[in-house]
């Protein structure tokens, strides 16, 4: 008997597969490894050799720290084995325009008829017009062969208004060739087309349902914020669809994942509906929780019920050599993502034929070790000792317990105003003096805190508007201000300054620290600002003034200090010395830790969140100095000079 060439070719590309795999598989067989530092495991059962199919569920998403980074699989003697995870890619998509485009009118209708040309199925027809304004009720029939002819749609709404269309018809996919479409004429003047074009998709993705829930809701500015807990991370979301009682409305909405804003609508007409209420996403959620935006204009908020939300199947191809328990691993920060050869192969193998199996709950890895997490610096093998003689500040760390664990300290006002802009002096003690290296951050975030704030008018200049901010400390490092208004309409030059003595006169001087322009209409309402501070204050106090003209006065109703974020990370490796966190040092050099090196480690890994006892004085402040009274050496060699030429002068003089 003859072998079909079709499927010889298919057998012949699918051998060459389980070829390619065991060699990959080969390679890797020597790479058994402690897996300790992984959080989580699902159990495989496999029960024969080839080629398996395994779709990862929303739990082991959720566990992975890394956006499936730290996602290995291990055979049933423990050894790491190449998988390709099938990622959802964009369709192939077979296009073509109709051909044959005839229409003709028939009474109070339009009669559309075309055809397509090629051999390959569509699913969805896009119409093509020069009228910029129409509501149309539509019937369309298709036929395979020109003479069975189905009833696709009927009575459906194609239109086009000011901010939103709908100007396609999704069919069930098929090889339709010939098309009929009856347009409703009898309320509004007939619509010419201009042509149509038709999409198949080749490929199909698969989405599956998945539930999420509205945990808040605020409106401000004309728009509806919802917070949307999906339940896990790392969800490959496909679509978004909103569920409203509304029977009329025309917004738009965007949400946090990518910000792009898409008309969503809601039309009525002679008993028809048109309406488009769904967002496609096509973007993996790296947090639990998304924000969707409706901007609702001059429109009262929609109503809303409820939101749909569907993902894209996330399937997991691998060989499997042996038969037995096989098991997927995540939840280790300190992972590299892997590159496996066999990824390479990930667009053939979508199509190879698989083996399904299903993947047992989520569970703790039994063999997970917390040091097994730790950057394994080797940071206590040896101990440091720091003169801390020239350090004014002493700040205890808390917790006391310090097992081995990588710890964040935060600095907080006091930290930040009195140690270096660069942080050069900040360093972390064992007990008294031994030095505990550590790594800091600045990421370039900020955070927010209420400032004290008092109008303080001068009756000199009934026009100028001018308050006074209180910071907690002297010099605190401020980098804007956030000002709230009650005015809604108004146009004013704000200005920041600080007082301070002029070295030379002795007077009270101004020193300006930063510039802004405010403009609010009721078109364009701007209740707030940021006021950026190009200069660190000196003092605790800041002044900000703008004249007003012959206009009312502007009022302040609320002022926010912008701080900067920053942190240490460090390892305590089980010293059970009280940790001090020692700063205030103008000398200081910042230090050079050689686990500089694996910063990246100590930044994926889990931090201890720790806090600062109250501030210690080591050694009384330095007595403050008039900068410009001059140096005790430099007043010593002056008066050397000066008794010099006296004595050059009283040699020159005639003797009486």
């Amino acid at each position: 008997m003859g072998l079909n060439p079709l499927f010889l070719g298919t057998d012949i590309l699918f051998m060459k597969y389980i070829v390619t795999l065991a060699l990959i598989a080969s390679n890797i067989c020597s790479l058994a490894a402690d897996h300790a530092a992984w959080t989580h495991q699902q159990r495989l059962s496999v029960s024969q050799t080839g080629l398996h199919r395994v779709e990862l569920d929303p739990a082991l998403l959720d566990a992975s720290v890394m956006n499936l980074g730290d996602l290995r699989l291990l055979s049933p003697t423990g050894v790491e084995m190449p998988y390709v995870l099938l990622t959802p890619t964009l369709p192939k998509l077979h296009e073509e325009d109709a051909k044959g485009l005839k229409q003709t009118l028939e009474g109070q209708t339009t009669q559309l008829e075309f055809q397509l040309s090629g051999s390959k199925p569509v699913n969805l027809l896009r119409f093509g017009t020069s009228d910029s304004t129409f509501i149309k009720a539509v019937t369309l029939e298709a036929s395979r062969d020109g003479s069975d002819w189905q009833k696709l749609a009927e009575n459906v709404i194609l239109c086009r208004q000011v901010g939103f269309q709908k100007m396609e018809l999704a069919l069930p996919a098929d090889t339709w060739r010939h098309f009929r479409l009856r347009v409703e004429d009898s309320r509004t003047e007939p619509v010419v087309f201009t042509g149509v074009h038709a999409v198949g998709e080749l490929e199909q993705r698969q989405v599956l349902p998945h539930t999420t829930r509205i945990v808040a809701r605020e409106e401000k500015d004309g728009s509806t914020l919802l917070r949307l807990d999906l339940g896990a991370q790392n969800l490959p979301l496909a679509s978004l669809r909103l569920i409203t009682p509304e029977s009329v409305f025309d917004r738009a909405a965007s949400t946090s994942l990518h910000g792009i804003k898409k008309p969503i609508f809601r039309l009525q007409y002679e008993g028809h509906h048109a309406e488009d209420v769904e967002l496609h996403l096509n973007e993996s959620s790296a947090t639990r929780q998304i924000t969707l935006t409706i901007d609702n204009g001059d429109n009262p908020p929609l109503k809303l019920d409820s939101v749909e939300l569907t993902r894209h199947a996330l399937p997991l191809l691998f060989q499997a050599d042996a038969a037995g328990e096989w098991r997927l691993l995540v939840g280790n920060a300190q992972a590299s993502a892997p590159s496996y050869d066999l990824a390479k192969m990930a667009s053939d193998l979508r199509r190879a034929p698989a083996t399904s199996i299903r993947a047992a709950p989520l569970e703790p890895n039994p063999e997970f070790r917390q040091e097994a997490t730790l950057p394994a610096t080797n940071a206590g093998s040896d101990e440091v000792k720091l003169d801390t003689s020239a350090w004014r500040w002493r700040r205890v760390i808390l917790p006391a317990k310090k097992d081995m664990r990588v710890f964040r300290i935060d600095l907080d006002d006091h930290a930040l105003t009195h140690a270096q802009a660069d942080g050069s002096d900040l360093r972390v003690i064992a007990g008294e003096d031994t030095l505990v290296r550590h790594l800091m951050l600045q990421s370039g975030k900020t955070t927010m805190a209420a400032a004290e704030f008092d109008s303080q008018p001068d009756a000199k200049r009934p026009k100028i508007s001018r308050w006074r901010l209180t910071l907690p400390l002297a010099g605190l490092p401020v980098e804007a201000l956030h000002l709230t208004t009650s005015s809604t309409l108004f146009e004013r030059s704000l200005t920041a300054y600080e007082m301070e003595k002029d070295p030379r006169t002795g007077q009270q001087r101004s020193r300006q620290l930063g510039y802004a322009f405010w403009k609010s209409t009721p078109d364009a309402p701007q209740a707030k600002i940021r006021l950026e501070l190009n200069q660190r204050p000196h003092s605790a106090e800041i002044w900000l003034e703008t004249d007003n003209g012959d206009n009312p006065l502007l009022q302040l109703t609320q002022a926010e200090l912008e701080k900067p974020v920053v942190s240490l990370l460090f390892e305590a490796h089980g010293n059970e010395k009280p940790l001090h966190l020692l700063y205030g040092n103008a000398k200081a050099v910042a230090p050079q830790y050689d686990i500089a090196l694996v910063r990246d480690r100590f930044e994926k890994t889990t931090h201890v969140a720790t806090q600062l006892g109250d501030a210690e004085a080591l050694s009384p402040a330095p007595p403050a100095r008039d900068s410009h009274s001059g140096s005790p050496w430099l007043w010593a060699a002056m008066a050397v000079v000066v008794l010099g030429l006296l004595w050059v002068v009283a040699r020159l003089l005639p003797k009486a």
